[in-house]
């Protein structure tokens, strides 16, 4: 029975190196989509900076356009008033005030052109710079991606050994104890575990005198009478 007991305690100590690779996977996929999600956000930042400044840009381009259609307009306008071609005073003074509201507007939208332009050249200068920050970060963050898929890769080639390791030590062993080693690995990372005295170190419940004395000779598999786990002397 001790050969059994030592072929269970190698089968439950393949199978929590199992279940920590198999953790580690977890934790490696969760950084790969973590990964991910920066690459994506550092994409997405970058094509929002370049809209603004498009936006920017064509907002530049229409006030500008807007200034010239205004200097012409204020062209005319002192074309007509100084032609000559104007003799009554009523109609003098409306051209005059036709003439200051547009030189109003030629100052203000002049104001706006200039806030504009300084905009698009300050969004431009961040794009440049932040195009240069996100490639590093992105150069960055693909050498770590790809360093965590071949961590990955290594550690499903060494779940994949464990579990042609682990159907070894199944074969050998009797059916009957495979199918109550499984049932108590659905309940308990360890199947197998020790007496302390007359206490199952699963537990942490006292057994029954006659269960101690049968570890103890170690004649045959005994199960705690508490939690089922197989019990073996220190």
């Amino acid at each position: 029975m001790s050969e059994i007991l030592e072929t269970l305690l190698a089968l439950q100590d393949i199978d929590l190196k199992i279940d920590s690779e198999k953790r580690k996977i977890i934790k490696k996929e969760e950084e790969i989509v973590d990964i991910n999600k920066q690459l994506e956000e550092l994409k997405a930042n970058l094509e929002e900076k370049k809209h603004n400044f498009e936006k920017a840009r064509l907002q530049l381009a229409r006030e500008e356009l807007e200034l010239k259609e205004l200097e012409e307009k204020l062209k005319a306008a002192k074309n007509k008033l100084y032609s000559g071609e104007i003799s009554s005073p009523k109609e003098l003074s409306q051209w005059e005030k036709t003439m200051e509201k547009l030189e109003e507007s030629k100052s203000s939208l002049e104001d706006s052109v200039i806030t504009s332009l300084e905009n698009a050249e300050e969004l431009q200068e961040e794009i440049q710079e932040k195009t240069q920050f996100y490639s590093q970060k992105e150069k960055n963050l693909l050498l770590l991606l790809n360093q965590l898929q071949e961590e990955l890769e290594t550690i499903r080639k060494s779940i994949s050994e464990k579990e042609r390791e682990r159907e070894k030590i199944i074969a050998s062993l009797p059916q009957e104890i495979v199918s109550t080693y499984e049932e108590l690995r659905r309940k308990f990372p360890d199947p197998v575990t020790y007496l302390s005295g007359e206490t199952c170190e699963g537990c942490n419940l006292t057994v029954p005198l006659a269960a101690v004395k049968a570890v103890r000779k170690g004649e045959e598999l005994v199960r705690c009478p508490n939690c089922g786990r197989f019990l073996n002397r220190k």
